[in-house]
């Protein structure tokens, strides 16, 4: 009888410290936690050798050394300036988008922006 006392103080005790509205989740710059990572329901990326529009073209990110060498992440592979794959000639990086030529013509693709991606043509 004894130890249920304990066990119920205790209980008591640590009940107290809980919040009673439960935790609280911000969603905000979270993925989508019910849109599966690979399978079905996952767009494919394209390769860049395959590419011939611009509505191909995924910018995943950017990445900018100490030193100042960029580098991007395009479709899933790493892009450096004056690179060139299949069609595509990626002429300059900054911090927030790529300039390329795609058969001779120029685009400025952007990071995505919260709420969706803005490219250029």
């Amino acid at each position: 009888m004894k130890k249920m006392i304990v066990f119920l103080a205790m209980v008591a005790v640590a009940s107290s410290f809980a919040p009673a509205y439960g935790f609280p989740y911000e969603p905000r710059g979270k993925r989508d936690p019910f849109v599966p990572l690979i399978g079905v329901g996952r767009p494919a990326l394209t390769r860049l050798d395959d590419i011939i529009s611009i509505e191909d073209i995924r910018l995943e990110g950017i990445a900018i050394t100490a030193g100042g060498k960029k580098t991007a992440i395009m479709n899933g592979e790493m892009v450096r300036e004056n690179d060139r794959f299949g069609e595509i000639e990626i002429k300059k990086i900054t911090k927030k988008d790529v300039k390329l030529l795609i058969s001779g013509k120029e685009y400025n693709v952007a990071l995505p922006e919260e709420g969706g991606l803005k490219s250029e043509k």
